[in-house]
């Protein structure tokens, strides 16, 4: 089973991976369609510290991908976005958020024959069903956790994949991913309002697509759930996940070495899970107004209390 942990950054999703990934019939490497490593393989870590193209479980990763045919497959760059050319007009035209369901099924069907476009969506769709089926082999799992965030992930996935998909749709607070945003903005390069409307186009687009899917092949969790009760709501997880809760250790206590990419905080030593909730004294009464104003429908509806 392919699960999608669909959030906006600064959710908390490496954690959930992490934990997740504890379990002895759960696989993920985290950001699965992460960032592309080229020139930076010399020093490029797996979270179980080892550069990643000296790890035994990458290499052995890209043999049994090169075995299912992929011969292009690298470690550097494992080619499973379905956006060719991220941030362009062109590829929001060709496979972004249109922002209306209806007008993304209109462009689909418009371009379903043009320059073998559903071809290639197709061939990306078997590519990551491959590469979770490779993952799961090699880790001895069931189900494969993938914590990309390619936007327009729950669509094209489900729409181009050949493997069953269920969805969790991880939630954060915006006002604090906000916060966390203002701690990395040398890396976002983005104030907290910018956060915000990220945290809402972000959540609006999952709410869209989750709105196409059966219920019962979604769920949602908030991180402040998780932080609060780590275990009853990794309980809930692993049941929506198809695993027996009752093999998991309990959170952050065992599950040994894994293999995550992508976020700097996969080489972090978790300990314990804890809330961070900074963003209560770091914020302005009016900037968290302003920062809660611009969440919109998205926030009101998945932080109704």
């Amino acid at each position: 089973m392919y699960i999608f942990l669909a959030s906006s950054p600064y959710s908390g999703s490496t954690l959930l991976s992490y934990v997740l990934g504890g379990h002895p019939e759960i696989a993920t490497v985290s950001a699965a369609s992460g960032g592309r490593r080229e020139g930076r393989m010399a020093t490029y870590r797996c979270s179980c510290g080892r550069v990643m193209h000296d790890c035994p479980f990458w290499l052995g990763l890209r043999d049994e991908m090169r075995g299912r045919g992929y011969t292009d497959f690298a470690l550097d760059h494992f080619r499973l976005g379905f956006d060719r050319a991220p941030g362009t007009l062109r590829e929001r035209l060709r496979s972004g958020s249109l922002h209306w369901t209806w007008l993304e099924d209109t462009r689909d069907a418009a371009l379903k024959h043009v320059g073998g476009r559903a071809t290639a969506m197709a061939t990306v769709g078997r590519r990551n069903a491959d590469f979770a089926a490779a993952v799961m082999k090699l880790s001895g799992a069931v189900a494969f956790v993938d914590a990309s965030k390619e936007r327009m992930r729950i669509r094209h996935l489900e729409r181009n994949m050949p493997m069953p998909l269920r969805v969790i749709h991880l939630v954060r607070d915006v006002r604090g991913v906000a916060a966390s945003a203002l701690h990395h903005a040398s890396q976002a390069g983005a104030g907290t309002e910018a956060a915000a409307h990220g945290w809402e186009a972000t959540n609006g687009t999952i709410l869209r697509h989750l709105a196409e899917l059966p219920s019962e092949h979604h769920t949602m969790v908030r991180y402040e759930d998780l932080c609060r009760d780590p275990v009853a709501t990794m309980e809930r997880l692993y049941a929506f996940c198809g695993v027996d809760p009752q093999r998991a250790a309990a959170p952050l206590a065992g599950g040994g070495e894994q293999h995550l990419i992508g976020n700097q905080r996969r080489l972090a030593t978790w300990s314990e899970i804890t809330l961070d909730e900074r963003w209560r004294i770091e914020l302005s009464a009016e900037q968290q107004s302003r920062i809660t104003a611009i969440g919109g429908s998205a926030y009101r509806q998945l932080y109704p209390d």
